[in-house]
């Protein structure tokens, strides 16, 4: 009976031993739930971070778009006036091509009427006769044909001044436009109305340079058709000068000729007898 309740006592403090936990073995669950919970703090810390690092980029691109600006919306009044110009340069530069037209059409009536401003008395197309007394006695009709060369010039040097008068008038308004996008562009506060204002600018600048040009073109266009009349001028009045000295050397030759077979002819009578024409030794027309 004593030797089963030892066996008895002995069973229950071996199974309270083994349901204890070692000192050893909780030691290393203390370090593993340490280094678990370091972890979890270290891994969390560095989500912090990215999602801080996040949220940052996302405010600097939000900034950034802000800065860009929206193309669509920026609006400038001064692209009309541009886009007007533009037509208005397209337009002269059509002109220019149907000039050779016109000069080639011209009749000699574009000199008629003009009065240079006022300062020259100008021609009618027609001639008024009158008596000594101022009385009207007649008229008649200029033939235009004999002003073709001023025509031509008179009607250059009008689309020249047309052209030169259009061009003032476009520069002025380009011209008044510049402050007002220059203070627009002081202005922006983004960089899509920054790029619309600088386009308009150097566009308004080109624009500008553009008309002037176009004045110089016109201009060279007249000077050089002033030397064309001019070597012209020298050439048919050479070749008229030619066509004269051509005509007295065939005059001349022609006279020779005729002088030549005329003089000192003779005949034979029906005897043998030569006969001599009177005057025939006096060589006329000879030289």
């Amino acid at each position: 009976m004593k030797t089963s309740a030892c066996f008895a006592l002995g069973l229950f403090l071996f199974s309270l031993s083994a349901g204890a936990q070692s000192p050893v073995q909780e030691v290393i669950d203390n370090a593993l739930i340490q280094q678990t919970n370091t972890n979890t703090q270290s891994i969390m810390s560095m989500l912090q971070q990215q999602l801080d690092e996040a949220q940052k980029q996302s405010q600097s691109l939000a900034d950034q778009l802000t800065r860009m600006g929206d193309p669509s919306q920026v609006s400038l009044p001064a692209l009309d006036i541009i886009k007007q110009d533009i037509a208005k340069s397209a337009q002269a530069a059509a002109n220019g091509v149907a000039r050779e037209d016109r000069i080639r059409a011209t009749t000699g009536a574009e000199a008629f009427g003009d009065n240079a401003y006022g300062l020259v008395a100008g021609i009618g197309p027609t001639v008024t006769f009158k008596d000594k007394q101022g009385n009207e006695t007649g008229t008649a009709e200029r033939d235009p044909a004999l002003y073709k060369l001023q025509g031509a010039l008179m009607g250059d040097i009008n689309a020249l001044a047309a052209k030169s008068k259009e061009a003032d008038e476009r520069i002025t308004q380009l011209e008044e436009q510049r402050p007002a996008l220059f203070d627009q562009l002081n202005a922006a506060a983004d960089l899509a109305t920054i790029l619309k204002l600088q386009t308009a600018i150097s566009t308004t600048d080109a624009l500008i340079a553009s008309a002037k040009a176009d004045v110089t073109k016109s201009k060279l266009d007249y000077d050089v058709l002033m030397e064309k009349f001019k070597l012209q001028e020298q050439v048919t009045a050479r070749g008229n000068a030619e066509e004269r000295e051509l005509e007295r050397k065939h005059t001349k030759d022609t006279a020779k000729n005729n002088a030549t077979s005329g003089t000192g002819s003779s005949s034979s009578s029906s005897d043998g007898s030569t006969s001599t024409s009177p005057f025939g030794n006096l060589g006329w027309g000879k030289k």
